[in-house]
């Protein structure tokens, strides 16, 4: 099994679990830096698949409530703010 491969394996599994942890209310008691941890490796993942010219997620993938939340979150992490998505929104292709 490549890498590749493996990874999309990993994420599936992940994804059954998240979904699992949602209904019986574990996830709400997920440690927060493992969650912080997961953001981190999924926007380097979704870095390197935007500069692959690949689409970016749908509506069905993430929500716009979880869509604002999360980019509020990364925008103030880096000590960014709205002006600044706007120059990055204006140079991405997607």
């Amino acid at each position: 099994m490549s890498r590749s491969e493996r990874i999309a394996a990993l994420v599936a599994e992940l994804d059954a679990e998240v979904a699992a942890g949602l209904d019986d209310g574990a996830l709400a008691r997920l440690d927060p830096g493992t969650a912080r941890r997961l953001v981190g490796v999924a926007g380097r993942c979704w870095a390197v698949a935007a500069e692959e010219g690949h689409d970016p997620p749908s509506g069905t993938d993430l929500s716009p409530t979880d869509a604002v939340v999360l980019a509020t979150a990364a925008l103030r992490s880096n000590d960014l703010n709205p002006f600044d998505l706007a120059l990055w929104f204006s140079r991405s292709s997607s």
